[in-house]
């Protein structure tokens, strides 16, 4: 496919370009075509082409006059009026050609005064022809409503493009949350928007079967229903932490795609140029599955889908007939909805610890003389290729299905960094790169403190334009193994329509064009420029977008000695002015203009915000508290139950301020029940303390369930209890948060503060670890 589309070059160049224009117009200015993907070339003419009423369109042929159709339709609602399309015009304004040299998906737009011309020898050209010519339009043509006064043109230009690779991909993943068909057809829509041509469709998962199989009925009956734990709090994320369904509670979250609406989905992504590939997970992350077909197993009764990331007895019996009877039956429907080449079996994340006791596994390792667990999987992965192949499809899988040894015949998408997917290519197997590293769109695009809690890590906007699809090591017979690139949107955090677009943009205009564009035309410095306008055009469209890659960035040093914060700002984005305040007050071109790190000596609330050359804002507010106290450098002793002589520390006590990140230095973890000192440098009045903890219960750490608060007044030298505060509630919950405990009390006068935390003697019954014994992480006991 790529040595197909990389000959089309030559096809383009040995194309001239004639231009028709009035000598005493300007020439197009080719800085302000912000196209996104960026096309591979792209020459500047004169004048404009206008819109006006009654121009008409001519197609060759009836697939092409339906895309034709389509932008009519879309130009109507924003000016009213509706260029019509006809297969026999005379004179029509706007060509659309069917040219069968040009490669699958390429196209040339010739814009002129008079007159446009599109060039294509697919439907996939076509559609991106006139996407981009949907670009040049200004931004308000997203509006979605009539607009009046305004000039509805498009500069001249000639624009040859065609794709760097044939698969550039979107996947959706719809168990962890179920989204509508109309929504579905959104994510089709941008997709088209932004040249990318594979659906994958992430549909079975622990949390929810979404496809329906006719001939196993339970599988939308009760495996696509669970509990629903909706969260709606983006302060939040308790994922990971959901209790498990009760024998009491009814599973009413969820719902399925029916086969006439697979259908209907198929047939609106064909008419954009979008291949639908289906992902149903074998052998792992089958909890759904399970539950609705207890033999395919290796449970003993049946289970209950699972309502977050908390799952047991998700994996498929490998030792069973059963096993692939279902499989077998899942795949043959699947097979009749889908009409493309591959089906997504999944392959990850396989739980083998069932498998280690089961009996059927046991049996199956002796008579296929099978290792150790990852030939199990191999072996079940193998037999399920057969099954895969023998209805006329490709399997594609997650890079875990080279454990144990590759099928045959497999397609490796390489998502654990690139290691798996440069493997695959060295084996002879093609790979769709998707590493977390570049194309994770559910990790956060910004600083932790500066974003919804949405994602257990970080991916920036300038990791994914960035990423180096092929490597330098790989030959040119190597390379032409890597299909494409293809982002990927788990929604473990997202519940709803605006938490998927503010995840997905504007990280998938950079991957778009990664897959897109020649890669020695692709520079981060012109995409952000370009990027503006993509913008304002999301702004008018009133989608919810991320602009972290233009926001402030705080870094602080604190010093203990000084009682000050040093503070440096910065930004994802160069070339910006960043302007602040120290008074609450929001920023604008008056406030202070950054230029070097400043230092705090109060606690103070900093508000920052950056600007372009004109003034214009172009992020939003960054604001971060930082806190200065009365324990500032203070010796701190604590003891726990690991450490029953007390231990010094002074890193409680620096102005180093951990975040939510789990690998934030400053945060120092401890065993039960820790008890705290603060040896104060001289008497202080105080009224309250504060400490910074965290709640990341995957990992079995959680803030304390009560916190006593002692003081050793400088009146007569005793230990007197200042206060308490009961955080049971509190500590029961799950999930993954940055908290801060405040206990509270009548002023005193002391020269130490004793903070006594009481844990969970064991992680209660319902939460991820269960019966084990927790942790505490603690950060920046203040004074106050």
């Amino acid at each position: 496919m790529r040595s197909l589309i990389l000959n089309g070059l030559v096809v383009f160049l040995l194309i001239p370009i004639v231009f028709g224009c009035n000598s005493q117009e300007k020439a197009t200015d080719l800085n302000k075509i912000d196209i996104i993907p960026l096309p591979q070339d792209v020459i500047a003419g004169k004048g404009h082409f206008s819109f006006d009423k009654g121009i008409q369109i001519k197609a060759d042929n009836e697939e092409l006059a339906t895309v034709a159709t389509r932008f009519s339709d879309f130009f109507k609602t924003v000016s009213g009026y509706r260029i019509s399309v006809e297969k026999e015009a005379k004179d029509a304004d706007i060509l659309v050609k069917l040219d069968k040299d040009l490669p699958n998906e390429a196209y040339r737009l010739d814009i002129k005064r008079n007159k446009i011309e599109i060039r294509t020898s697919s439907l996939g050209g076509a559609v991106y022809a006139f996407e981009t010519l949907k670009q040049l339009f200004p931004p308000v043509v997203m509006s979605g409503k009539v607009q009046e006064n305004v000039k509805w043109r498009v500069p001249a230009v000639s624009i040859n493009d065609f794709p760097g690779y044939g698969w550039r991909g979107y996947m959706l993943d719809a168990s962890r949350h179920f989204f509508t068909v109309e929504q579905v057809k959104k994510v089709l829509d941008f997709m088209a928007e932004l040249k990318l041509n594979r659906f994958h469709w992430h549909l079975t998962d622990d949390q929810g079967w979404r496809v329906e199989i006719k001939s196993l009925p339970n599988l939308t009956e009760y495996g696509a229903w669970r509990v629903g734990y909706i969260n709606t709090d983006e302060r939040k994320s308790e994922w990971w932490g959901r209790p498990v369904q009760k024998k009491d509670e009814l599973a009413k979250y969820g719902g399925y795609y029916s086969q006439d609406q697979i259908r209907e989905i198929v047939r609106y992504a064909k008419e954009r140029n979008i291949e639908v590939i289906p992902e149903v997970d074998f052998p792992g992350h089958a909890q759904a599955a399970v539950a609705s077909y207890p033999e395919i197993g290796c449970v003993d009764k049946q289970e209950y889908v699972a309502t977050g990331g908390v799952a047991r007895n998700n994996t498929m019996n490998p030792g069973k007939k059963e096993t692939y009877d279902f499989v077998r039956k899942v795949i043959v429907e699947l097979t009749e909805l889908f009409p493309y080449e591959y089906i997504h079996i999944g392959g990850d994340e396989c739980n083998k610890d069932q498998w280690k006791k089961d009996p059927f596994v046991a049996k199956l390792m002796k008579t296929e003389s099978l290792e150790d667990m990852d030939a199990v999987q191999s072996y079940f992965l193998k037999e399920v290729e057969k099954i895969v192949n023998s209805h006329g499809k490709k399997m594609m899988g997650w890079d875990e299905i080279l454990d144990g040894g590759l099928a045959p015949n497999a397609t490796v998408m390489s998502w654990r960094g690139t290691v798996g997917g440069m493997k695959s290519v060295k084996m002879g197997h093609d790979v769709v790169m998707s590493p977390n590293s570049a194309c994770y769109l559910d990790l956060k695009q910004g600083q932790d403190s500066q974003e919804p809690n949405l994602g257990y890590g970080h991916l920036f906007l300038s990791d994914s334009y960035n990423y180096k699809l092929v490597p330098d090591t790989l030959n040119s017979e190597e390379a032409k193994r890597i299909l494409g690139i293809q982002a990927n949107m788990w929604t473990e955090s997202i519940t709803d329509w605006g938490k998927l677009t503010y995840m997905t943009f504007p990280r998938l205009h950079a991957i778009a064009e990664k897959g897109w564009t020649n890669e020695k035309r692709q520079s981060w410095d012109g995409f952000v420029n370009r990027l503006r306008t993509h913008m304002k055009r999301m702004d008018v469209s009133r989608i919810r977008y991320a602009k972290s890659a233009f926001n402030p960035r705080f870094k602080h040093e604190g010093n203990a000695d000084s009682s000050k914060v040093m503070l440096t700002l910065d930004t994802e984005i160069k070339g910006l002015q960043i302007r602040y305040s120290l008074d609450s007050e929001e920023p604008d071109m008056t406030s202070t203009l950054y230029s070097k790190p400043f230092s705090v000596s109060e606690t103070t609330t900093v508000k920052a915000r950056t600007f372009d050359k004109e003034g214009k804002p172009m992020g939003d507010i960054s604001a971060l508290t930082f806190e200065v106290h009365k324990a500032t450098g203070a010796e701190v002793t604590y003891t726990d139950s690991k450490h029953d002589s007390p231990e010094s520390t002074d890193r409680l006590t620096d102005l180093n301020f951990a975040s939510l990140d789990p690998g934030s230095p400053q945060w120092m973890t401890f065993a039960e029940n820790p008890e705290f000192t603060i040896k104060l440098k001289s008497p202080v009045k105080a009224s309250f303390v504060k400490f910074n903890t965290e709640r990341f219960t995957i990992a079995g750490r959680y803030p304390a369930k009560k916190v006593t608060v002692w003081g050793l007044r400088s009146d007569n030298n005793s230990w007197t209890k200042l206060g308490e505060k009961d955080l049971s509630g509190i500590a029961s919950e799950q999930g993954r948060n940055y908290l801060q405990v405040r206990c509270g009390f009548n002023p005193v006068m002391v020269k130490e503060v004793k903070v006594k935390c009481e844990s969970w003697d064991k992680i209660p019954e319902g939460h991820h670890r269960a019966g084990a014994k927790p942790a505490m992480r603690i950060d920046e006991l203040m004074v106050f």
